[in-house]
């Protein structure tokens, strides 16, 4: 069974509703995706600002009702654009991947998969960054240091050289942490759990 890290933690707490919790709509295009393929266009194109602005209008414009509401709501988002790109600019990063796939296999058939908002390389290690929209304790969540083990043994880098974290929407920062290895492999027990109730639940 195969489910996105974006559902995790309901399953977390809702094992029971699993089936439910999986079989949820997709979200339709909206402006936040339109923004975050002006971020997209921006790091593939070596942080060409210009290009990445020019994207985001283009496809707001072709895919929104230019009301006046959309008017305002297009100019706080080239706002929040704009302080985004000053905000990473700050961090020192050397960018690596965007949207990047996960496939984990957690147990027993069972595989997390989704898009990472995005990578970078720093001097010694690598950071992964998921995208945030709403208020919680991301740093709580099961998937975090999932994600640090994952990129550990993918890209064969030790788990202390690892950030995980969030860019925060709303307060428009950058934040992260680097789990010890007792919290990873708890992580790792607790999932292992978790694939095992899903089964009980599902098969």
């Amino acid at each position: 069974m195969k489910f996105s890290h974006l559902k995790l933690e309901q399953i977390r707490n809702n094992p029971g509703n699993f089936k439910q919790i999986v079989a949820g709509s997709r979200g339709s295009f909206s402006m936040n995706k339109t923004w975050k393929l002006a971020i997209k266009k921006y790091h593939q194109a070596n942080r060409d600002k210009e290009l990445a602005f020019n994207h985001f209008e283009e496809m707001f414009d072709r895919n929104f009702v230019l009301n006046n509401q959309n008017r305002q709501r297009r100019e706080l988002l080239l706002e929040k654009l704009e302080r985004y790109i000053s905000n990473y600019n700050t961090l020192g990063f050397e960018y690596y991947d965007y949207t990047n796939r996960v496939t984990i296999d957690i147990n027993h058939g069972n595989v997390i998969t989704g898009e990472i908002f995005r990578l970078d390389k720093t001097t010694d290690g690598l950071v992964v960054t998921l995208f945030q929209n709403e208020d919680s304790i991301w740093i709580k969540e099961l998937r975090y240091p999932l994600l640090q083990i994952y990129y550990s043994n993918t890209l064969q880098i030790p788990t202390d050289k690892i950030k995980v974290g969030i860019y925060d929407f709303a307060a428009e920062k950058h934040e992260y942490n680097t789990f010890d290895e007792l919290t990873l492999i708890q992580a790792q027990n607790e999932v292992r759990n978790l694939s095992n109730e899903i089964n009980r639940i599902v098969l």
